[in-house]
């Protein structure tokens, strides 16, 4: 069952394994927070952000990720997304993400959306993005990427570049085919990938077998571990200076002759 390699809490994929999938919460339609600026201001960037497990859309605001966001010269919306594990478990996420969250806030003409997850949001985005290209980048903070026999097997040959994904991967062997997925995206280029952990995160190891393949400035590094102290940092770096601040960052105003 894909679920159980979905959610790396073994608690939870017990409970999932026992058939209490049906138990977690997947409301449809999904909940959402928009953060927007004034009505009038340009459709510029739309960020897409999905919460950890354990957290909800409005813990993008609890922890200052919106006011860090409004205070940058940058032209930029923001949606979160109450993308909570019940989507996951459910096999609903990409779904709802789109119909509920995403197309509506598309609706309003913004010229790029990006994709913003921390923890399993990160997989999240991920599987979003690879299901539905469009993306002009996908912003990852301490992502799940796999369990540790596909990040061991990626690494024995010496990386992502020269890992060749199996001729023919399982349907229910998603860790594999967002690997696959993964490699595609680096070697075209697109989207792009930021991405941002902790030395000490749990799930290190695999944050740094896919920085090892990013292109130089995409990864941003901070000792911490897999928590709200550590993203704030990264974030707050990505917001300084990354290929998301240039992308988004509002006009130089005109000096006066």
């Amino acid at each position: 069952m894909t679920t159980l390699r979905l959610l790396f809490a073994p608690a939870l994929a017990m409970t999932i394994s026992s058939g209490c999938a049906a138990l977690l919460p997947a409301p449809t339609p999904m909940a959402s927070l928009q953060y927007q600026r004034q009505a009038d201001q340009p459709k510029r960037c739309l960020l897409l952000m999905l919460p950890g497990r354990g957290d909800r859309a409005d813990d993008y605001a609890k922890h200052g990720f919106i006011e860090a966001l409004q205070k940058r010269p940058l032209e930029v919306d923001a949606v979160a997304a109450n993308a909570v594990v019940g989507y996951y478990a459910r096999r609903t996420l990409l779904e709802r993400l789109r119909e509920d969250v995403l197309e509506p806030a598309k609706a309003q003409g913004y010229e790029q959306v990006w994709v913003v997850g921390i923890s399993m949001g990160g997989l999240g985005s991920l599987l979003y993005a690879k299901e539905h290209p469009g993306f002009a980048g996908v912003v990852l903070l301490a992502p799940f990427l796999g369990d540790e026999a596909v990040i061991e097997e990626i690494e024995k040959v010496g990386g992502l570049g020269k890992w060749a994904p199996p001729a023919e991967i399982a349907r229910d062997d998603y860790q594999r085919d967002l690997w696959r997925w993964l490699k595609g995206a680096v070697e075209k280029g697109q989207p792009r990938l930021l991405l941002g952990f902790g030395e000490q995160d749990f799930m290190a190891r695999s944050h740094r077998l896919l920085a090892a393949a990013l292109p130089e400035g995409s990864t941003f590094r901070t000792e911490g571990k897999h928590d709200w102290g550590t993203w704030s940092r990264l974030w707050n770096r990505l917001l300084d200076d990354s290929e998301l601040a240039r992308a988004c960052a509002a006009p130089a105003p005109v000096a006066a002759e």
